[in-house]
């Protein structure tokens, strides 16, 4: 969580680079999926957190070992977080993309 939060407090081209957004489009993104598309967080992990890893694991292709060094998670975490976030972000696709004539 500190590495995230020095990536997300630093100059906006590390978030950029990290995630492919910037902070505020990020932090819009997390809120949206929270409030519109059932994202809760854990005990032990953020939402915010959840969806940077699922971002950052798809920026850089990695695995989930690399992704469990990365963000310090068990396998079983990484893996379900992966899974939840990859479901709310379908039921969000499906919300802002729309066929021009349907």
């Amino acid at each position: 969580m500190r590495w995230l939060n020095e990536v997300l407090r630093g100059h906006w081209k590390r978030c950029v680079n990290m995630f492919r957004m910037d902070t505020t489009t990020l932090l819009s993104m997390c809120n949206d999926l929270e409030t519109h598309h059932g994202l809760k967080p854990s005990r032990r992990m953020s939402f915010i957190e959840k969806v940077t890893m699922f971002l950052f694991t798809i920026r850089v292709g990695a695995s989930n070992m690399k992704m469990q060094e990365r963000f310090q998670h068990s396998s079983e975490i990484v893996s379900r977080c992966f899974k939840e976030i990859l479901k709310s972000l379908c039921l969000f696709v499906v919300e802002i993309i729309k066929l021009l004539d349907p």
